[in-house]
């Protein structure tokens, strides 16, 4: 597999974090290759999107397991392409469309899969960072002093709209109002073997499902 070194997560200074779940027959009915062949380049192709990967948790390293077991990374070209990108018509019938095809397994949706978070890089090792395996960690409070390849801060919540055909309220809020995330910070640590960093409360191995430009 041959990353894309122009459409890297390292380069994106904001980030949306989309944590989920979706129902146990997923996989058997091909879910993982829908995202490699539908999910994953139509995202990469919204204007101002500059990373869109998928990822699936593979193991349970700390803390307590969540209602979400799968993730994706979209970053942003710019801060300034945050709102567009969120509302944009295209993506938002497309979301409509997943939540028809594959929905998240559940009759009543968990407040930590009802949102997506934005996040801002605070620290990264030099290099673009690339692999098929990482270590997902996170904490709640200060970010603390660790090594690892990216570092992002949970700034903001930015509440679902598709699916209800209307926004009520403020479509994004801080976190410092309400994160049902649970966590104020992530790390992440390109590799297999990594081990959670220091003043984790969760981490957790992922395993690359799609990347721009991975064959």
């Amino acid at each position: 597999m041959t990353p894309d070194p122009t459409r890297c997560l390292d380069d994106c200074p904001l980030v949306i974090f989309i944590a989920y779940a979706v129902g146990p027959t997923a996989e058997e009915q091909g879910y993982s290759d829908w995202l490699r062949k539908v999910d994953m380049p139509f995202f990469n192709a919204i204007p101002g999107t500059l990373h869109y990967a998928n990822w699936r948790l593979r193991s349970l390293e700390m803390g307590e397991s969540r209602d979400w077991n799968y993730f994706d990374f979209q970053g942003l070209v710019t801060e300034d392409d945050l709102e567009r990108v969120w509302f944009n018509p295209d993506l938002d019938h497309f979301r409509s469309e997943w939540l028809r095809l594959w929905g998240y397994g559940r009759e009543e949706t968990p407040p930590a899969i009802a949102h997506s978070y934005v996040m801002r890089m605070v620290a990264r090792s030099p290099g673009h960072h690339t692999d098929e395996t990482l270590m997902l960690s996170g904490g709640i409070g200060q970010t603390p002093d660790f090594e690892a390849d990216l570092c992002y801060r949970v700034e903001g919540v930015l509440h679902k709209h598709f699916g209800t055909g209307s926004v009520t309220g403020d479509w994004q809020t801080p976190a410092s109002d309400l994160n049902p995330l649970g966590l104020d910070w992530l790390a992440v640590q390109y590799g297999s073997g990594r081990q959670p960093v220091a003043g984790a409360t969760f981490a957790a191995e992922a395993t690359l499902i799609a990347a721009p430009d991975r064959d």
